[in-house]
């Protein structure tokens, strides 16, 4: 999949946030270079009632009820079973919470239902025997000024502001947990250990995700100017930080920074499905606006269970 630029014409009103946002999506350099075969990524782009993501080879578009801006990129476990369908059924999920309006601390209201979306999916993935499938996903929700996001997996969430380039979100590797339980470093530090729909590899309990609160979620005041990254690690694994961020601020707009990076991580010997979705803040909301507005709904809401489909796998 090509470039798929966000901008356009916005919800009208001077009450509003101005985000434009922009995402390159492919299945990267292809086999006959050494890369995939197919395309395990997924993005999610929500804003202001319109719903665009990945639908097999194309592009969905769709209308939804939502508010704001809601963004996922989700990386399906490469050489498991049913990635695809894992970071389909991941970012499609999210729209269950999207439609139902902005809530009071989106935070919260992200946090537990990607708990109660991962857990739903995964009882639904083992019992059609899909039990071997999952993914990575990282989601924002931009609105009234403010930027809420939660992660699970090692795709990642970048803030630019000022020229400098920050990584919000830390992977879910061995090491990673390792420190913050402060135990001494574990063979294979820096493999994978937790991914959505499948759960963790030696961490306990796989009904739940470990989710700290602001360490793999937060909420932050947003700056007219900033510009977030969300990228799987087909783009951030062949691409330093010095080269993504140099990216990020000579681009001109999201839309040429989204194909810059993944552009990049392929001239980079990069051979990973590539995914980045980048965000731009153009204008902020000068004034609150009323509640109604907003349509706010009660946090525990959120614990309402997705309906993005889980097939079985194809028999062999």
């Amino acid at each position: 999949m090509g470039l798929l630029d966000g901008r356009g014409p916005r919800v009208s009103g001077a009450g509003r946030d101005r985000l434009s946002v922009a995402v390159s999506c492919s299945r990267g350099v292809g086999p006959d270079r050494g890369g995939r075969a197919r395309n395990e990524d997924n993005f999610l782009i929500a804003q202001d009632g319109r719903v665009r993501f990945r639908d097999g080879g194309g592009e969905r578009r769709q209308l939804g009820a939502g508010v704001g801006l809601l963004c996922a990129v989700a990386d399906g476990m490469g050489g498991h079973d049913n990635g695809e369908l894992a970071s389909a059924a991941a970012v499609q999920a999210l729209l269950r919470l999207y439609d139902r309006g902005r809530p009071h601390s989106a935070e919260d209201a992200l946090l537990g239902f990607v708990q109660t979306a991962h857990a739903r999916l995964r009882d639904r993935a083992r019992a059609r025997g899909a039990g071997n499938m999952g993914c990575t996903l990282t989601t924002i929700w931009a609105a009234e000024r403010t930027l809420a996001w939660v992660h699970v997996g090692d795709s990642r969430l970048y803030l630019l502001r000022g020229g400098q380039l920050s990584q919000l979100s830390r992977d879910h590797t061995r090491g990673e947990f390792a420190r913050r339980d402060g135990r001494p470093p574990p063979h294979a530090a820096h493999s994978l250990t937790q991914n959505f729909i499948f759960g963790s590899r030696n961490l306990g309990d796989d009904e739940r995700l470990r989710l700290d609160k602001g360490l793999d979620s937060g909420t932050l005041t947003l700056q007219v100017g900033d510009r977030l990254l969300l990228s799987t690690d087909g783009v951030h694994g062949p691409v330093p930080p010095a080269q993504l961020a140099e990216i990020m601020q000579r681009a001109a707009d999201p839309a040429q920074a989204a194909l810059w990076l993944t552009d990049q991580a392929m001239a980079n010997g990069g051979t990973d499905n590539t995914t980045a979705l980048v965000v731009q803040v153009d204008a902020l909301a000068s004034w609150d606006l009323d509640a109604d507005d907003w349509r706010l709904w009660e946090d525990g809401a959120a614990e309402e269970p997705p309906t993005a489909p889980v097939q079985p796998p194809p028999r062999r």
